[in-house]
Parts: structure tokens; C-alpha cells; sequence
């Protein structure tokens, strides 16, 4: 048996998209909302804490704190990134630096979203990442 887990992060952050036609060619903010999905088979590991789960949702947290939102929390974005500083260019640096420097945790992204306005997000999986363009 296989199991979805999602976790939400919420982060304050800035960014400028200076080619851009309309008023984000200026540096302004978002308090955007991640959501991280992880797909795994449930563990049945008798005895130990983690019996019955695919991840412990706290390392979930810990995973994504560590490596992400103590990156971008109140920080310029086009500080961090080679490529403008889209909604879509961010989601796709995020899998990359979790996959880097989280194999393990890596292995198991399934879906990453990421809100930008409280009615517009971008979104990616794990089988639009393995697409051939």
C-alpha cells in the first residue's frame, strides 16, 4: 500500500521580474504558501515510530525548513535564483535543491505547489518532471 502526504509552509518573500511588462518589473513581496506531497509505500515497521507511515510528517517539516524556507523566508528571490524569479523558475529550483541536498527525502516528492496570490499557484509532479519535453 502507498500513501500521498502533503505539508503546507507559508513564507514572506521578494522578488522583480525587471522584463516584465506589467508592475512586477518591480521589486515587491508575496506571502506565499508551499505545499509539499510525498508518495511512498506505508511502512510496516512493528514497534517503531514511524510503523504505518510512508514519512513522519515532523520530517517533513524539518526537511523543508531546513533546506528551503530558511532560504527564502524574508529574502530576495532573485538573490537565490540564476533564472528570473517566476513562480514557475522558484517551484522547479525548489524540487532541485530537495532532491540535492535531501536524496532520500528526494526520492519521494510526488507534487509541489506553490501560491504566489491567495488565487493563483504554479504547480509541478513528479511525472511532469520525468516528461520528455
Amino acid at each position: 500500500m502507498h500513501a500521498i502526504l502533503t505539508k503546507q509552509f507559508r513564507f514572506e518573500a521578494a522578488h522583480q521580474l525587471p522584463n516584465h511588462r506589467g508592475k512586477c518589473a518591480r521589486l515587491h513581496g508575496h506571502s506565499y504558501l508551499l505545499e509539499v506531497s510525498v508518495r511512498g509505500p506505508i511502512q510496516p515497521a512493528r514497534g517503531q515510530s514511524d510503523d504505518g507511515m510512508v514519512i513522519d510528517l515532523e520530517q517533513i517539516k524539518e526537511v523543508v525548513n531546513e533546506i528551503l524556507i530558511a532560504r527564502v523566508d524574508h529574502y530576495n528571490l532573485n538573490d537565490l535564483l540564476s533564472l528570473p524569479s517566476t513562480a514557475e523558475n522558484i517551484i522547479h529550483w525548489m524540487w532541485d535543491e530537495l532532491e540535492q541536498q535531501a536524496p532520500e527525502f528526494g526520492a519521494l516528492l510526488w507534487r509541489m505547489r506553490l501560491w504566489e496570490t491567495a488565487s493563483g499557484y504554479v504547480e509541478i509532479s513528479r511525472a511532469e518532471r520525468e516528461a520528455q519535453p
